[in-house]
């Protein structure tokens, strides 16, 4: 009989020390679960963020390549104004021209 009895305490000392075990590992699993959740809301966090600087990053290149159009549209005319100019100049050149002739033709009296 003592030979039931140690093996029935054997066997209810391995039962106690495998349902400690398994308390130990559903507290690691719901410890890990928890982890992973927060993690899952981080990920998210970051893709959402992720995604907002691709948003930006497109609307700032596409700022860049408007802008870029405007300094060749601005260029282009800043040179059409500076032909105009000189045009301009040389009709005022001639126009002297004529009044200095005028002037000299009339012995220059006022």
């Amino acid at each position: 009989m003592m030979d039931i009895e140690k093996t029935m305490a054997f066997i209810l000392e391995q039962q106690a020390h495998f349902a400690a075990d398994m308390q130990m590992m559903r507290a690691s699993f719901e410890k890990h679960d928890a982890e992973i959740a927060e993690i899952r809301k981080l990920s998210a966090a970051n893709t959402e963020s992720i995604r907002q600087l691709i948003d930006v990053s497109m609307s700032l290149a596409h700022n860049a390549a408007e802008m870029e159009e405007t300094d060749r549209r601005l260029a282009a005319r800043l040179q059409e104004l500076a032909e105009s100019g000189a045009h301009t100049d040389r009709r005022l050149d001639a126009l002297v021209d004529i009044l200095n002739k005028l002037t000299r033709r009339n012995g220059g009296a006022s």
